[in-house]
């Protein structure tokens, strides 16, 4: 499996928010942001060291050491695209999905991620199939890019290119068949991707899911083990995460009407 090199690539919906409260923090205490760019050097030194140990066939270790720069705060996805690598060849499937997964939920266009994660896929022993087919999956890959921060920036664009227009037409006291046409046109694209946005921002802060962590979990219609046994799930499955009560969990497994309780250690959330 490829490993890929580090780049610093927060989350887009972040970014903005990360380089305000930095600069309002260098504003308001002058001194020197210099520990920042320290942390980051070595945190690349940190995945430089880790891929060598990859290369190795050192799997275990460089899988420790990814998942120490992780730690530290830099999340990044192609830190998690070769911690997935490095569990997968320690055995650790579980670990190999629920990495990926993460890859794609920082980046949706990391196509070394996606095509990882359907490999290992075909190895679980839960199969599951996509509702809808070909159409759902292209679907499910078409919002999976459009990351939020970046629809928030198209979303933005086209709302201000609308209001010039709008005062474009008033101001020359007619609105013009190109006025007209544009204006048709970027208020279209404005619906998409405003209602692209919504979705987005549903499917991170409301949808939980997580990932089977244990080798062989029982599902029982309710939280505790003297409910009745419905079916079990293994590892790599992929869950979404409906209740907790106590210790447990109450999931669904997706394109079925498979739902029940499970502990809530035998899951890891994405």
């Amino acid at each position: 499996m490829r490993r890929r090199a580090f780049t610093e690539r927060p989350p887009a919906a972040l970014l903005l928010l990360v380089l305000v409260l930095l600069a309002a923090a260098a504003f308001a205490q002058d001194r020197p942001s210099g520990a920042l760019e320290i942390a980051a050097d070595e945190a690349r030194a940190a995945f430089r060291e880790a891929n060598d140990l990859y290369s190795q066939g050192r799997h275990g270790e460089a899988a420790a050491l990814y998942e120490a720069i992780l730690e530290g705060g830099f999340l990044n996805a192609d830190v998690y695209y070769n911690l997935g690598n490095a569990r997968y060849m320690e055995g650790d499937i579980a670990g190999a999905v629920l990495s990926y997964e993460r890859a794609l939920r920082l980046d949706g266009s990391h196509e070394d991620a996606a095509a990882n994660l359907e490999f290992v896929r075909e190895q679980l022993a839960d199969r599951q199939v996509r509702v809808g087919g070909a159409a759902s999956e292209a679907i499910e890959r078409f919002f999976r890019r459009a990351e939020a921060g970046r629809v928030a920036a198209a979303v933005s664009l086209l709302y201000f290119v609308a209001v010039a227009c709008v005062i474009a037409g008033v101001l020359s006291g007619a609105f013009a068949p190109w006025i007209q046409r544009t204006l048709v046109v970027v208020l279209v694209l404005l619906a998409l991707t405003g209602a692209t946005l919504v979705y987005r921002i549903h499917r991170e802060s409301a949808v939980r899911e997580a990932v089977i962590v244990a080798a062989d979990v029982p599902v029982r219609t309710g939280p505790g083990d003297d409910f009745v046994l419905e079916f079990r799930l293994h590892e790599g499955t992929k869950v979404r995460l409906r209740e907790a009560r106590d210790d447990w969990a109450r999931v669904s497994v997706e394109g079925t009407d498979l739902e029940g309780w499970l502990p809530g250690l035998a899951i890891e959330e994405i």
